[in-house]
């Protein structure tokens, strides 16, 4: 089966070493130049180490990340709100296990020997013709597939080229995200201030505390160059000594740094004839919950074994079964995350108030709804 993968992002290279490892060579094209900009902090539940375990990486991965035990929120000031143990989860189904994209991804990249992996290219035009799909890329080469992948994020152009516009989910919020010393935070713990107009989330990797501060967007805070490094102090000053230290770690003026506007898609199909999605393409994540990741690895383990089971004449029927597999949990687990958005990201006073009450009286399993559930649900 000829295939093409779009995207070497996580969902992309996890479902490229799911196919080798079966024997099936698929081709990744990739519209970035390398992997040395694959992005920040992220968080591997279960959900996504259960794949790692299938194709033998789970012990390189879990070497080189950190395991989350704890989980903190705290206020406005920096005053303890709640603190959860992960121990019932990782008791039973296994770690949280914090790392960096650019560690995931590499160790995939590894795991993929010689495949056939094009960077700076990207997708210029699909043509589907019965049992076949011609692809025309960047670079001017046009190849025919038996399978094209749409695995290529939030902004997926296969998905805009097949289904067109989707709805995206706007939270109204964004925020910088930069690294701080390892020593600021507790080991291995999940440190999360819910201000009011304002959040800032600390997450240890091995490489230093992954920090997200974030507030409603359209200030002039957001801009790049001269005045930020002042302005996100100012912005989040008074949220208590963890965030002090972190602000103390911003990046200078100059300095590149990302601000990720808080945003995800929903995508009302996922496969039309030859094209399936994966991942973001399909249905992206906002980062409240940390499992976006997961989510993309579990949906690439489906599709892999649906595709393992069929050959190319009744490729249409396998995507259809690897939809009615994922698409509801997907957009379930999605769901939790834009209520996780609504809890986390407040504006009033007041509300922020109830918000703080009512969650010292909340379980993990209750603040997480459907993620929670989902650990003891087949795929």
């Amino acid at each position: 089966m000829r295939i093409l993968i779009v995207g070497a992002g996580i969902g992309g290279m996890t479902l490229a070493a799911l196919l080798r490892q079966r024997g099936q060579q698929a081709t990744l094209v990739e519209r970035a130049p390398d992997f040395e900009h694959a992005g920040y902090m992220l968080g591997l539940w279960p959900l996504g180490s259960r794949v790692l375990h299938g194709l033998s990486l789970y012990e390189r991965f879990a070497a080189d990340s950190m395991e989350c035990t704890d989980y903190e929120v705290r206020d406005n000031h920096g005053e303890l709100v709640k603190h959860w143990s992960m121990g019932p989860i990782s008791d039973r189904f296994g770690p949280n296990l914090s790392c960096t994209r650019p560690q995931l991804i590499h160790l995939l990249h590894q795991s993929l020997g010689d495949a056939d992996l094009r960077f700076s290219t990207s997708l210029a035009s699909l043509q589907q013709q019965g049992e076949e799909v011609t692809a025309t890329f960047s670079t001017g080469e046009q190849e025919t597939f038996d399978l094209v992948v749409g695995a290529d994020g939030l902004h997926s152009c296969v998905r805009q080229m097949v289904f067109g516009d989707q709805p995206y989910y706007h939270t109204g919020w964004g925020g910088w995200v930069w690294y701080a010393d390892l020593a600021s935070a507790p080991a291995g713990t999940f440190i999360e201030h819910w201000g009011t107009g304002r959040f800032v989330g600390g997450y240890p990797t091995r490489d230093g505390v992954g920090i997200f501060a974030g507030a409603p967007t359209g200030d002039e805070r957001e801009k790049p160059g001269p005045g930020r490094r002042q302005r996100i102090r100012e912005q989040f000053a008074g949220m208590g000594q963890l965030v002090d230290a972190w602000l103390d770690d911003l990046p200078d003026d100059n300095a590149s740094m990302f601000y990720w506007k808080l945003s995800d898609v929903r995508s009302a199909e996922w496969t039309r004839g030859r094209v399936v999605l994966l991942g973001d393409a399909a249905a992206g994540f906002l980062p409240t919950a940390g499992i976006g990741a997961s989510m993309a690895m579990e949906s690439a383990a489906v599709l892999a074994d649906e595709l393992a089971r069929t050959d190319i004449r009744f490729v249409e029927h396998a995507l259809a079964l690897y939809v009615k597999r994922r698409k509801h949990r997907v957009e379930s687990i999605q769901d939790d995350s834009r209520h996780l958005a609504r809890t986390m990201f407040l504006k009033s006073s007041t509300l922020s108030h109830i918000r703080n009450l009512a969650t010292k009286f909340y379980s993990l399993e209750q603040l997480a709804g459907s993620i929670a559930k989902a650990f003891d649900q087949p795929i």
